[in-house]
């Protein structure tokens, strides 16, 4: 048996110390990768993207972006950019507990899931044609709990659920639902759940908007939605 010489590992049981340390000291360090346990690379992708813990500065923010924007008609799969963040005021309708996935390594335990926020432009929309999606993830949930913030699925659904908010975060097309959006899918129908795949995921701060308690939002009636035969048909 080949000996490992001394200081080499000296060396090697320092490193490990540091990194062990480091993933202590992380935040948003969890028991699962940011690929999550998804085996296909598209879907990996796709989980680094929902894990991210970068906080978006004020550059990386679209302006142009506000509710109304983002669930504008029409096929939006090139309409934004995933490294683009938003902030945007709107409704939340639900606040909803998403379960085991790929992204959470299909944990069953609440503390390792999406808190998903069903927004709308104002109280009075709440149809699915009007809708969009906004994302805690448990990345951002720990990050959150190390500044003593609860960010758990109960605490956000007592807090702003039937409320107006403000909230940033980076932009994301899901093509998990994009098959149950209205502006991605082919088959428009009773499936739908959503009028975008493009969902704020994710959600890197939140607040009450005390100034829209009042605000109201008149929407024109969606357009009938045209079939298109080159969307994803995946839905999660």
């Amino acid at each position: 048996m080949k000996r490992v010489p001394l200081p080499l590992c000296l060396c090697l049981l320092l490193a490990a110390a540091v990194a062990a340390a480091a993933s202590a000291q992380d935040p948003a360090a969890g028991g699962c990768p940011p690929q999550g346990d998804a085996t296909k690379p598209k879907q990996q992708q796709l989980n680094q993207l929902k894990a991210r813990t970068e906080e978006p500065s004020d550059d990386d923010v679209d302006d142009t972006a506000d509710i109304s924007a983002l669930i504008a008609p029409g096929d939006d799969t090139q309409r934004w950019q995933s490294d683009t963040a938003v902030e945007i005021t709107a409704f939340v309708l639900d606040v909803r507990d998403g379960g085991m996935a790929s992204s959470n390594c299909h944990s069953s335990d609440p503390a390792d899931h999406d808190t998903i926020l069903d927004l709308s432009p104002g109280a009075n929309v709440s149809d699915a044609s009007h809708k969009m999606v906004a994302v805690i993830t448990p990345q951002w949930r720990r990050i959150m709990a190390g500044n003593r913030v609860d960010w758990s699925t109960r605490a956000i659904r007592a807090k702003y659920t039937q409320q107006y908010v403000t909230i940033r975060g980076w932009l994301l097309f899901n093509t998990e639902v994009a098959g149950r959006s209205l502006n991605s899918t082919s088959l428009p129908g009773a499936n739908i759940t959503r009028a975008t795949a493009w969902e704020i995921h994710p959600i890197t701060s939140i607040k009450l908007n005390t100034d829209s308690f009042e605000q109201q939002a008149r929407l024109a009636p969606p357009p009938a939605p045209q079939a298109r035969s080159n969307a994803s048909s995946s839905a999660r």
